[in-house]
């Protein structure tokens, strides 16, 4: 092999050779090479020394892969066994369903799994503006939980069930995110053990929840699925999409396309991060901002023989189109939230605190000590990419104690650019510590799937969780009946029922979610004291009167609570089995 020269690119971030095939006098590979000065003015050469190449078909192998953005067998293969595995828990609690019941087809917190498809179908009667299900109070819509909305106008047009709806986005949203995952990864590292120790850590980490478990803690890989890949696969669409687009717009800004394309997806993928996951953005703004600002505070980068040549003006410009792309929905995100009286009222609700730091540290396990020896390991080579999964773990360790409601929140993507920093650190470590890591991480995953499958299999057998996993035959049969004749009525169940109700039978409910229920505690326990009938009858005309009680739902959630002394003049309008729908005239 010989090469013919170094050409100038676009963005002066690689050097490019041309080198010859001994095979065909025709045929020539174009490999990318850091490189070792800094960026001269645009449209100047990158002169620098290539490095070795270990042969010319790894180097047409991984200059395809860069080039055509198509991904080796192994993470297509390796991407099919996480889906399955995903998968493998609702598949038991299906196969489970006790006899004259239903799986919901939710299982990761389902209580407000339950409000997802509460909001699809919303979506699937038409709607593309949201209002909350959950309360009586009449109130006006907002644009916000498009995507969810739109999951349910995807269900109407192809006449799937919203269940499978959610699944199928679920599962495609996995599979995005290791696509990103993979082109990520390419970028980050040349070498291909490394990118295989990457993706593969990345993609299935966890912490140490089953020890957490045994000594009485709670640690966040069993709870907090936004923070890992894996869990966020097993949980929900629109957390992995999530993950996904935050590494698609971080990878655009560090290695920015040439062209409209430069400044076109960074935009779009900013809009719909701004529409599935907000909370994902503050973080990012600042990481984009250490990267635009890198050359001010690195005095020594341009002597630095490890410095990526960053095309600074295509940073510029996919930064400020994501950004740009984006802020205008936080601003209405914002807006809505503090003037629409409803949405004020969730919003003063949606508290969710940062975990105890015992729950932290044992959740992300190993991946935390890891992470600072692949921070380290970055320092020292100048890798300013590397340097920027620490900044971004480092601001959101920070963030999620800023005394704000949705502490947690921020917590979306940590763990995958932790487990990236631990795979770094990890190559100046003992082969035995990468085996331990990767142990660890799959004795996490086993763990996770053993919780959820051992739930489903405890609420099949009777042992009934405060969210609804199951619903009998009748109840279903009820909530069909509501679907076609109740409306947007409002319908008094109890706790658990009230949470289905919305998602199932389209109807609103007087209590069925501790946030999206306005003055949730409450209506929570008027509704007990309704069917435990501790209630007078002055309570129950001021409120079939305030919020308009249209139905009353008695089945086996209500009888659990006692039912046996209902109001005169509720007039039965469905019944079959143990279940009755009352309508209150």
């Amino acid at each position: 092999m010989q090469a013919s020269g170094v050409y100038p690119t676009a963005d002066c971030a690689v050097a490019i050779t041309h080198l010859n095939s001994p095979i065909s006098p025709t045929l020539s590979v174009c490999v990318e090479y850091r490189a070792t000065r800094p960026c001269r003015p645009e449209g100047a050469h990158c002169r620098s020394k290539p490095r070795a190449v270990a042969g010319e078909q790894e180097i047409m192998e991984a200059h395809a892969a860069t080039r055509t953005g198509h991904a080796p067998h192994w993470v297509w293969a390796w991407s099919s066994i996480l889906i399955a595995l995903s998968c493998l828990p609702y598949l038991v609690a299906w196969a489970a369903t006790p006899v004259g019941h239903q799986f919901t087809g939710l299982l990761v917190n389902p209580l407000d799994g339950h409000s997802y498809l509460a909001k699809m179908r919303q979506g699937w009667e038409g709607a593309w503006v949201f209002q909350l299900r959950y309360t009586p109070e009449p109130h006006a819509g907002a644009a916000i939980f498009l995507f969810y909305l739109a999951l349910g106008h995807v269900a109407r047009w192809t006449g799937l069930p919203l269940i499978a709806v959610y699944h199928l986005a679920r599962v495609s949203a996995g599979l995005a995110l290791f696509a990103a995952l993979h082109t990520f990864v390419g970028r980050l590292t040349e070498e291909r053990s490394e990118r295989r120790r990457l993706v593969l850590l990345a993609s299935s980490s966890a912490g140490l929840g089953w020890l957490g478990v045994m000594v009485g803690l709670f640690p966040i890989d069993l709870w907090v699925p936004e923070a890992f890949a894996f869990l966020s696969l097993l949980a929900n669409p629109h957390f992995p999409l999530a993950l996904g687009l935050q590494l698609f717009l971080l990878q655009s800004v560090l290695w920015p396309k040439e062209g409209r394309r430069g400044w076109l997806l960074p935009g779009l993928a900013g809009t719909a991060l701004a529409i599935v996951a907000p909370f994902a953005l503050p973080v990012l703004y600042v990481v984009f901002a250490a990267h635009l600002l890198w050359p001010l505070w690195s005095r020594h980068a341009r002597d630095s023989a490890q410095e990526v040549c960053t095309p600074l003006r295509g940073a510029w410009k996919a930064a400020l189109s994501a950004t740009l792309a984006s802020l205008p929905w936080l601003a209405y995100d914002l807006l809505v939230y503090t003037i629409h009286p409803a949405l004020r009222a969730w919003a003063q609700q949606n508290v969710t605190p940062t975990p105890a730091p015992a729950d932290l540290l044992l959740g992300f396990g190993l991946l935390t000590p890891l992470a600072a020896v692949g921070t380290w390991a970055a320092a020292r080579r100048r890798d300013r990419p590397a340097l920027l999964l620490a900044v971004w773990s480092g601001v959101t360790l920070v963030g999620v104690y800023v005394p704000i409601a949705l502490q947690r929140r921020l917590l979306i993507g940590l763990g995958v650019a932790l487990a990236m920093l631990a795979g770094i650190g990890l190559r100046h470590l003992p082969r035995s510590v990468t085996r331990l890591a990767v142990a660890f991480s799959w004795l996490g995953i086993g763990f996770q799937l053993f919780v959820f499958t051992a739930g489903a299999l405890s609420a099949a057998q009777g042992q009934e969780p405060a969210a609804a996993l199951y619903i009998s035959a009748d109840e279903a049969a009820a909530m069909q009946w509501l679907s076609t004749h109740g409306g947007d009525a409002v319908v008094l169940a109890a706790p658990r029922t009230g949470n289905v109700l919305p998602g199932q039978a389209g109807t609103r409910s007087f209590y069925g979610h501790p946030f999206e229920t306005i003055d949730a505690t409450t209506k929570a326990a008027y509704a007990e004291a309704f069917f435990t009938g501790e209630m007078s009858d002055a309570t129950w005309q001021m409120l079939r009167e305030r919020y308009a009680i249209r139905f009353v739902f008695v089945g086996p959630q209500e009888r659990r609570l006692g039912a046996r002394r209902l109001p005169d003049g509720l007039v039965p309008v469905f019944q079959q089995g143990d279940v009755t729908i009352y309508r209150v005239p």
